[in-house]
């Protein structure tokens, strides 16, 4: 493994940290870069490296966007951060060994609303101006939101439809917005799985693909804790494991059928329904 640190330019104090498989040869990787949460006023630390890890071990080139948070988390600071990671890989992909197509992100919590800002401000011009950027290279080519906040009061915003300083993702969805796939869960009392269940209502309306989990156990941040201990009281474990394969398999799914990747995918970008074939009983 080798292991990178960059400098965001648009941010005071942020920085990308990149966990990069050593090749002996052509082989390239898809990657991830990854948003932990904490509100926007800290960075969880298990949702950064401990998750790259994983990613890493899938094959994943991983990336770990330590954004603004406390006083510097001022709109459009934290989005820029977040869309200058996905230029810099993508700019980088030969260097990296990086597919420059399959490019995803990941966010938790308030990281998911960091994430969700990636698919649907990527051709806002006052970003675009910011960064000097086209739109296709800070788009990202898939979405992964764990336990996301959609909607979130953050200072320096003023273009919200339902509340003029509420940054809501889904009202911004658009039909060129990634495809998603998000895990939530109903006992979530901290962030309402109504975000998660809105963003996807959002991305159905608008015909972009999306896979939707969501668990009835598990409060907020449950779905990245392998802490759990299983007693006679629990019927089944959740957890970290019990999203990220199904999260990983769809990313497979999703990714380039040139590159290896994708050969369940249509022309149009949606996974082919052709597993097994259906027979009509009767």
């Amino acid at each position: 493994m080798i292991k990178t640190d960059y400098k965001l330019q648009s941010a005071a104090s942020g920085h990308l940290t990149g966990y990069i498989h050593e090749n002996d040869g052509d082989e390239k990787h898809p990657a991830i870069i990854i948003y932990p949460g904490g509100g926007y006023k800290y960075l969880t630390p298990q949702e950064g490296e401990p998750v790259a890890a994983a990613f890493f071990a899938k094959g994943y080139n991983a990336f770990v966007c330590y954004y603004p948070i406390c006083g510097e988390a001022v709109y459009p600071a934290p989005q820029l951060a977040a869309f200058e990671a996905v230029a810099y890989v993508r700019d980088n992909a030969e260097k990296f060994h990086v597919i420059e197509n399959n490019i995803a992100v990941a966010g938790f919590s308030a990281g998911g609303h960091v994430a969700s800002c990636t698919g649907v401000l990527y051709n806002n011009r006052e970003i675009l101006e910011s960064l000097g950027v086209q739109p296709e290279r800070i788009r990202p080519d898939a979405l992964v939101l764990i336990y996301p906040c959609i909607g979130v009061d953050i200072e320096g915003y003023s273009g919200g439809i339902s509340k003029s300083n509420v940054l809501r993702c889904d009202e911004l969805v658009d039909g060129g917005t990634p495809p998603a796939f998000i895990v939530t869960s109903f006992g979530d009392k901290f962030v309402c799985c109504n975000q998660s269940l809105n963003m996807a209502r959002a991305l159905s309306d608008n015909n972009v693909p999306f896979e939707l989990h969501c668990f009835e156990p598990g409060d907020h941040g449950f779905l990245n804790n392998n802490n759990r201990a299983l007693d006679e009281t629990t019927t089944r474990y959740i957890g970290f494991d019990s999203w990220f394969s199904l999260c990983t398999d769809w990313l497979r799914d999703r990714w380039n059928p040139n590159v290896g990747f994708g050969k369940n995918v249509s022309a149009d970008g949606r996974i082919i329904e052709d597993y097994f074939e259906v027979r009509l009983m009767g």
